[in-house]
């Protein structure tokens, strides 16, 4: 009883720690994504006529986004921190010499983070595909009720193949307008008025119309320099599509996609990706087949050319480049990866506490700030992996299981070796 009232206390103790720890992480990291997002924001609609609730509403939505990666590194750091500081206060010395295993150490902080790891999960499946698309409906709703949202005092801003430049704007109203116009493929032209009126014509389809007053119309044809036109008007009216631009933000991309919706873009990829490999298939069977006709040409030819060996090489080339390429559907690897990714990262909240291993015979003065340097040291090699891992994927035919799986294996592999070794001192 007393054994288990020991190991009771211990446990309890260093999971406070390590909860400590990791709030004191997640506030950093918390706070260094919160930070860039609302820089995001800033640029994007603060500078703009935009309520401050909705602004704040926004904040709030994109917070699950930047959630999934803070965890995991919350997870290292703490584990790193608690470790550190036993280490630097000879506690693990001391532990070690009533006869506590390192395991028994280690144990609560891998409980703990598999909790983490469970509810980073929760997050990548349930609330960023939720909060995504909340926050699109509510910016694309924006966006609909501020006809003006995209036009500041005195700037310029491109709508498909139109530049808008204008001067003040009041309201609905903008002054000293200058439109340039590359709508038609072979004429430019050059729309000036002293002042506009934007109105909504369809919300739902994004369409919105300029109505300009005493406007004037320089016309040029690009196939003449020589040639141009000039026309004036009482008033005119020029529609703007932006609903290719509204589509941005009622749709979500695959990384804001749940588990569920994945499997299923996966599954309807999968007969692009197969074919893929057919044709792969059928063009390298070609390709040998054109040369194995080389070949039979130069072999029954009793002088053959230095063109026909010419020839046998280029088909050999060929033939080896098409073996060494991975035929693959990119959209496939794509909601692959973001599938794989989200369940990585979620399970690397307690692989990468396997990282502070090590730390536990290293005695410093500063062990908690020694334990946090070297967490952001792997966190940021651990990022850089884990991106390059994820681009591979995209971008090639490598299973997206292999490679975004290969760094919390790594991971694991190299701390369960530590801890089998520190287990037979």
């Amino acid at each position: 009883m007393a054994k288990k009232s020991s190991f009771y206390k211990l446990n309890l103790y260093i999971g406070r720690e390590y909860i400590l720890s990791f709030l004191i992480s997640f506030i950093f990291f918390f706070f260094i994504f919160f930070v860039n997002q609302i820089l995001v924001l800033a640029q994007k609609v603060m500078l703009k006529n935009i309520n401050a609730s909705d602004i704040i509403l926004l904040v709030t939505l994109a917070i699950p986004q930047f959630l999934m990666y803070t965890m995991p590194f919350s997870s290292l750091t703490s584990a790193s921190m608690v470790i550190g500081n036993l280490s630097s206060q000879n506690e693990i010395i001391a532990m070690r010499a009533t006869g506590i295993h390192t395991r028994r150490i280690f144990m609560p902080i891998v409980f703990l983070s598999v909790f983490i790891s469970i509810g980073t999960l929760f997050i990548a499946d349930r609330l960023i595909p939720y909060t995504a698309m909340e926050y699109r409906q509510l910016y694309a709703k924006m966006i609909q009720n501020t006809p003006t949202l995209e036009l500041e005092n005195y700037s310029s801003t491109q709508f498909g193949n139109r530049i808008i430049s204008n001067g003040e704007v009041k309201d609905n109203v903008i002054y000293d307008v200058i439109i340039f116009d590359n709508e038609d493929s072979t004429d430019s032209r050059v729309i000036t008025a002293e002042s506009a009126r934007i109105s909504v014509i369809d919300i739902e389809k994004f369409l919105y119309r300029i109505e300009l007053e005493n406007p004037e119309i320089f016309i040029t044809d690009s196939s003449s320099l020589d040639t141009f036109s000039v026309a004036r008007a009482k008033h005119l009216e020029l529609n703007i599509d932006l609903s290719s631009s509204g589509s941005i933000y009622s749709n979500i991309s695959p990384s804001q996609m749940s588990l569920r919706l994945l499997r299923q873009n996966i599954a309807d990829k999968l007969p692009e990706h197969l074919d893929s490999y057919k044709s792969h298939a059928q063009t390298l069977s070609e390709e040998y087949a054109n040369l194995l006709n080389v070949v039979e040409e130069v072999g029954a030819s009793k002088n053959p050319k230095t063109e026909s060996f010419r020839d046998i090489e280029f088909f050999v080339k060929s033939v080896g480049k098409m073996r060494r390429e991975i035929p693959y559907s990119f959209m496939y690897q794509y909601f692959g990866s973001e599938y794989q990714k989200k369940l990585a990262l979620s399970l690397a909240c307690t692989c990468l506490v396997f990282l502070a291993f090590p730390l536990s015979f290293v005695k410093v003065k500063y062990g908690r700030l020694f334990g946090f340097g070297l967490s952001m040291f792997f966190a940021c090699i651990y990022w850089f992996v884990l991106y390059f891992c994820h681009m591979k994927a995209v971008t090639s035919g490598i299973s997206p299981k292999i490679l975004l799986w290969a760094p919390n294996v790594v991971i694991l592999f190299v701390g369960l070796a530590m801890l089998i070794r520190l287990g037979r001192r």
